[in-house]
C-alpha cells in the first residue's frame, strides 16, 4: 500500500536539504544542496542523451559510476552547458567545495545546473551560495520546500512529493523527491531543463537502484513531451541510505513494492511538470490502448502528446480528430486505421470522435468542445492491434509559451 505523506526530501530520515539565494538569478532562491547524514550512500543516475551535455552532467556521470553519493549541489540561472574547459573546471570546483565543507570525497558529490545554455557560472556568487547552503542544511519541512524552490527556472511552483510504501517483507520505507521543469522538455534519459532528485531509506544496492530508476523513468519522465526539445542538462539522481533495515533489494532479489513506490513518485513528478509547463492552460494525458506491442504504444502516445498541431487545437478547444489520426499515422506504430477508435475525456464527461474507423456525426463536436473546456483533457486511442498500453503527458501550445521563449535571454 502506498501512502502519500506531507513534505519532500527531508521526510526521509537521514537526509538534509537547503535552498538559498546566491544572486545567480535576478530574483528568488537559486542554490540547492541535499546531504546524506550517513556520508556516501547507494546512488544511481540517468542522464540526457543529447550529444551536447552540460559540464555538470559530465562530472556527475563520472562521480556516480562507483554507485555512491553523499551530496548533491545544484544551481539555477545558468546551465553551465557549452562552456568548454572552463565549465568543467567550475563544475568540479563546486563539487570540491561541497566535499570540503561536508567532509566528503570530491567523487561523492553530484552537481547539476539549470538555466541559460552558454552562460558561464559566476563562481564567486556560486561559492558564497554553497557555503550558505552548507550552513543552513536542515531536516525541516521548510528546508525541503526551499530546496525545491531553488532549482526552479520558469516553473511557477515547486514540485515535490513523499510517500511511504510497505515492501514485500513488510518493512515500511519512505521515498521522496523533487523535480523542476517547465520548458525544453522532451526527456530521453538513459544509463530540463528537467532535473529530479529522489531519496529513500530503503536498503537497495546501487545496481538494483539503477535498474529500478531506469524502469520508472521510462514510464514517467521519458513519457513527457512539452515542446519536443531535449535539454543538454537533463538528470535524475536517486540516493538510498538503508536506514529502513529492510531485506536488501538486489538485482537478484528485487522488490515489486519498491518498484511500485518509485514508479508512483516519478509519475507524480512527471505529471507536475506537464501541468506546470511554460504558458500551458491545459494538461493533456494521452492513453494508448490495444497497441501491437509496448514500443508501438509508447511511440503513438508520444506522437500525440508532442504534436504542435494537436497542442494548438487543444488550446483553441478545436476537436480536430484528423490531427490525432495523422500523428498516429506518422508515429511508427503499426495499426489498421479502419479499426481505430478515438475518445475525448475530461471531468465534464466523455465523447467518441471515431468508433472503429468511423467518424461520429458533427453533433459530437459540440459535446467535444464543452469537454475541452476542462483544464485537464485525456485523449484515448484504441489501436485494436494487440494488448499493449502506454500513457504520455503534454500540454497545449499557447501564446504565452511563445512569449516566454521569444525573450528568454532578454
Amino acid at each position: 500500500m502506498i501512502t502519500v505523506l506531507e513534505g519532500g526530501v527531508t521526510t526521509v530520515p537521514g537526509f538534509l536539504a537547503a535552498g538559498v539565494r546566491a544572486g545567480i538569478k535576478r530574483r528568488g532562491l537559486d542554490m540547492m544542496l541535499i546531504s546524506s547524514e550517513d556520508g556516501p550512500v547507494a546512488a544511481a543516475g540517468v542522464f540526457t542523451t543529447n550529444l551536447v551535455k552540460g559540464a555538470p552532467v559530465l562530472v556527475t556521470m563520472k562521480h556516480v559510476k562507483n554507485g555512491e553519493l553523499g551530496a548533491i549541489i545544484v544551481n539555477s540561472g545558468s546551465a553551465n552547458a557549452y562552456t568548454g574547459k572552463r565549465g568543467l573546471r567550475d563544475a568540479r570546483q563546486m563539487t570540491r567545495l561541497v566535499a570540503r565543507l561536508l567532509k566528503l570525497r570530491t567523487g561523492d558529490v553530484a552537481v547539476a545546473s539549470t538555466g541559460l545554455i552558454g552562460l558561464r557560472l559566476p563562481m564567486r556568487r556560486i561559492e558564497t551560495g554553497i557555503r550558505a547552503a552548507a550552513e543552513e542544511l536542515s531536516n525541516s519541512r521548510e528546508a525541503s520546500l526551499s530546496a525545491a524552490k531553488a532549482i526552479m527556472t520558469t516553473d511557477t511552483k515547486p514540485k515535490e512529493i513523499a510517500i511511504r510504501v510497505d515492501l514485500e517483507d513488510g518493512t515500511p520505507v519512505t521515498i521522496s523527491g523533487m523535480t523542476k521543469g517547465a520548458g525544453m522538455i522532451r526527456p530521453n534519459l538513459q544509463t530540463a531543463t528537467m532535473l529530479a532528485f529522489i531519496v529513500t531509506d530503503a536498503v537497495v544496492s546501487s545496481a538494483a537502484l539503477k535498474a529500478a530508476l531506469q524502469n520508472s523513468t521510462d514510464q514517467s519522465f521519458n513519457m513527457i513531451n512539452i515542446d519536443n526539445e531535449t535539454s543538454t542538462s537533463d538528470m535524475v539522481l536517486a540516493l538510498a541510505n538503508g536506514r529502513a533495515k529492510n531485506r536488501p533489494i538486489t538485482l537478484k532479489n528485487q522488490d515489486k513494492q519498491f518498484q511500485a513506490g518509485l514508479d508512483y513518485v516519478l509519475t507524480e513528478l512527471a505529471w507536475m511538470i506537464a501541468k506546470d509547463a511554460e504558458g500551458a492552460s491545459h494538461l493533456i494525458e494521452v492513453q494508448i490502448k490495444n497497441a501491437r506491442n509496448r514500443k508501438d504504444a509508447r511511440r503513438a502516445a508520444l506522437a500525440i502528446a508532442g504534436s504542435n498541431l494537436i497542442k494548438a487545437a487543444i488550446f483553441g478547444r478545436d476537436p480536430n480528430y484528423g490531427r490525432i489520426i495523422a500523428a498516429l499515422g506518422y508515429s511508427g506504430a503499426s495499426f489498421d486505421p479502419s479499426k481505430l477508435s478515438l475518445e475525448l475525456v475530461s471531468d465534464r464527461g466523455r465523447v467518441d470522435l471515431v468508433v472503429r474507423g468511423k467518424p461520429k456525426a458533427k453533433r459530437a463536436f459540440k459535446r467535444a468542445r464543452d469537454i475541452m473546456r476542462s483544464k485537464e483533457i485525456e485523449i484515448h486511442a484504441d489501436l485494436a492491434a494487440g494488448k499493449a498500453c502506454a500513457t504520455a503527458w503534454g500540454c497545449d501550445l499557447t501564446y504565452d509559451y511563445v512569449r516566454i521563449n521569444s525573450k528568454y535571454t532578454t
